[in-house]
């Protein structure tokens, strides 16, 4: 990372871009696909980004339920071995798949608050 800004803020600011990226990818090849659209209708395009953002919040909570208070495994090389959003994505299109109706659980709870995760004392 190369900055003119001292070294804290842009670590800092880098920090919440990478968050907005790992959205992104989440929402292209990594996940959904969304740049294999050949619409050019800007309404149309607009419903389409609507239906990708609320299809990731869908599998954030989906990825919270599964996984309650613990965090996706960590590879080798330390980072994530799955996203939040792959291990909600997956389990959504597992369940959808085999026909099993509670894949629309986490759907159906989006808006409800999670519950309060248990206090280590350890940061996440």
């Amino acid at each position: 990372m190369v900055s003119n800004t001292p070294p804290r803020p842009a670590i800092a600011a880098y920090r919440k871009r990478w968050a907005i990226e790992c959205m992104f990818g989440d929402a292209k090849t990594r996940g959904l696909n969304l740049e294999d659209t050949r619409l050019t209708n800007p309404r149309k395009l607009a419903l389409l980004m609507a239906l990708v953002a609320l299809a990731i919040v869908w599998a954030g909570r989906a990825a919270a339920d599964k996984l309650g208070n613990a965090t996706p495994k960590r590879g080798a090389h330390g980072f994530l071995a799955q996203s939040w959003f792959r291990t909600g994505f997956d389990l959504i299109r597992n369940r959808l798949a085999a026909g099993d109706v509670d894949a629309v659980l986490p759907w159906r709870k989006l808006g409800k608050p999670l519950a309060q995760p248990a206090r280590t004392g350890r940061v996440v």
